[in-house]
C-alpha cells in the first residue's frame, strides 16, 4: 500500500492519498459469493445448488461495491496508523478509481488539534458560594403552603387585585362586533397570572363582585389570529366572584400530607432545611464547576476540527427537535437548522478537547469507590435508594454519565487548589434558580 498525505500549512484538514492492489478485494468478493451461495434462492434450483456463475452474474457487480467499501475503509485506518494521525470526525472519500490491477483514492478528513493548556496558576476564577438562611426556609415553607391553597369567597365590597382569583364572563368585540373565540362564562381566572393578553388583567383590578365594565386591550403583534394581531379590541367584562388565595395552618394534617411523619412544625422546617442544603450544595457544586472549566477553556486558543463542531451542532439539533415533538410541536415548522447550535456547539467541543488533554496529562480517571459513593448519594433522596442502585447498576451509559462527573470533579478540584480564586455570596434563589 502506497500512501502520501498533504498537510496544510495552517489548519486541520488533511488530504491522504491511497493506492493498494485490488487483490484482497478479489478475494473477498470470490468468497462473500462463494457464502451467498449456500443461500440464496433461485427459480429452478434447491437451496444451495445455485451454480456460481448465475450467482456471479446476478450478484457480483452489488458485492463487488461493498467489499470495495470495506477495503477502503480498513486500509484508510490503516494508512492513518502507519502516519500515526489522529482523525477527528469522519473522513470525506472522493476520486475512488479501480485500474491495472489497483485501487486508487483520496479522502478529505481533520485531526484532532494540539492542546497547549495554561498553567492552573494563572487562572483567576469567581467561584460561588451560599448558604440556607431561616428566610429561606420560611419562604420554601410558604411555597409549600402555596401548592395546597385554596380559593375562597371574599365579602361582596372586596375589590379584585394581583393575586386575587375572580370568576367571570367575557365578550370581546372588534369595532363592535362580536369575534370568533372571544366570548365565555363562569371562567376562573388568576389575576397577575398573565395567562390573558396584555392588558386584560389589569383591567380586571379594582371590580368587585356583580361589577360589570368595558375595558380596551391590544392584541400582540405575533398574536396567532392573522384578524386580532395588532388590533385593539374591547371586552365586556362580568365579575361573579373575588376570591382569595387562603394557605393551609401548618398543622398535622398538612405536615403529614407532605409525607413528614411525626406531623410537627418543627418536624417540617428540620426535613425543609436538610433538602434545601442538599440541593444548595449540589447546585453550588455544578455552577462553581461549569464557572472553572469555562476559564480553562477560555485561556486555551485552539482551532476547533469543524466535522466535530457539525456533529455537536446536529446532535444539540436533534436534542432540541425531540423536546419539540413531545410537547406536539413540528421542528420543521420553527425553520430549525444545525446553524442555530453552531456557537453552543463551539463551546461544547472546546471544552471537551481541553478536558481530554488535561485527563490525559493528569492520568485522570473515576474510580470504583467514587462511583458507588456517588450513586449513593444520589440514590439517599428517593423513598427506595435500593431500587436507584438498581437501575444505575444495570445502565452502562447512565454509569458512564457519572464518570464524566466525577472526572470533571477531580479536574475542577486540580484548578481551585492552584488558581487565584475570589469566593462571591450569593441567595439561595440565585443559586438554585441559575444552577447548570
Amino acid at each position: 500500500m502506497q500512501v502520501t498525505v498533504e498537510k496544510p500549512e495552517s489548519g486541520l484538514e488533511h488530504t491522504i492519498n491511497v493506492t493498494l492492489p485490488s487483490t484482497d478485494l478479489d478475494s473477498k468478493v470470490e468468497k462473500r459469493l462463494a457464502q451467498m451461495r449456500s443461500t440464496v434462492k433461485m427459480d429452478g434450483f434447491r437451496p444451495g445448488k445455485v451454480p456460481l456463475s448465475i450467482v456471479k452474474k446476478r450478484y457480483g457487480g452489488q458485492v463487488r461495491q461493498e467489499m470495495l467499501g470495506e477495503t477502503v475503509q480498513e486500509s484508510f485506518y490503516n494508512a492513518i496508523n502507519q502516519q500515526d494521525l489522529n482523525v477527528a470526525g469522519y473522513p470525506q472519500f472522493h476520486k475512488l478509481d479501480e485500474q491495472d490491477g489497483q485501487i486508487l483514492y483520496s479522502a478529505k478528513f481533520e485531526v484532532f488539534p494540539e492542546i497547549k493548556l495554561p498553567k492552573f496558576d494563572t487562572l483567576s476564577i469567581e467561584v460561588n458560594q451560599s448558604e440556607v438562611t431561616d428566610a429561606d426556609v420560611e419562604m420554601m415553607v410558604t411555597k409549600l403552603r402555596e401548592q395546597k391553597s385554596a380559593w375562597k369567597s371574599a365579602n361582596g365590597n372586596k375589590k379584585a387585585k394581583a393575586g386575587d382569583q375572580v370568576i367571570i364572563d367575557f365578550v370581546g368585540k372588534k369595532d363592535g362586533v362580536e369575534f370568533e373565540g372571544g366570548k365565555a362564562e363562569d371562567v376562573p381566572l388568576e389575576l397577575g397570572s398573565g395567562r390573558m393578553i396584555p392588558g386584560f388583567e389589569e383591567g380586571i383590578e379594582g371590580m368587585k363582585k356583580g361589577e360589570e365594565k368595558t375595558i380596551e386591550v391590544t392584541f400582540p403583534e405575533d398574536y396567532q389570529s392573522e384578524d386580532l394581531k395588532g388590533q385593539t379590541v374591547t371586552f365586556d367584562i362580568t365579575v361573579h366572584s373575588v376570591q382569595s388565595k387562603v394557605l393551609p395552618e401548618i398543622d398535622e394534617e398538612f405536615v403529614k400530607s407532605l409525607g413528614v411523619e411525626a406531623g410537627t412544625e418543627e418536624a417540617l422546617i428540620e426535613e425543609v432545611t436538610a433538602n434545601m442544603k442538599k440541593e444548595l450544595a449540589r447546585a453550588v457544586e455544578n455552577k462553581n464547576r461549569s464557572l472553572v472549566l469555562d476559564a480553562l477553556s477560555e485561556a486555551v486558543e485552539v482551532d476547533l476540527p469543524q466535522s466535530l463542531v457539525q456533529q455537536e451542532a446536529q446532535t444539540l439539533l436533534n436534542r432540541q427537535a425531540e423536546q419539540f415533538k413531545q410537547q406536539g410541536l413540528k421542528p420543521e415548522d420553527l425553520g430549525m437548522n444545525a446553524d442555530m447550535f453552531k456557537e453552543e456547539a463551539e463551546k461544547r467541543v472546546k471544552i471537551g478537547l481541553v478536558l481530554g488533554e488535561v485527563i490525559k496529562q493528569n492520568n485522570i480517571e473515576a474510580t470504583d469507590e467514587g462511583r458507588k459513593a456517588f450513586i449513593e448519594e444520589q440514590a439517599s433522596s428517593y423513598d427506595d435508594p435500593q431500587e436507584v442502585i438498581n437501575w444505575y447498576a444495570n445502565n452502562p451509559d447512565a454509569q458512564k454519565e457519572i464518570d464524566a462527573i466525577l472526572i470533571e470533579r477531580e479536574i475542577t478540584k486540580s484548578i481551585l487548589a492552584e488558581a487565584n480564586v475570589k469566593e462571591v455570596s450569593k441567595k439561595f434563589e440565585e443559586i438554585v434558580n441559575t444552577a447548570a
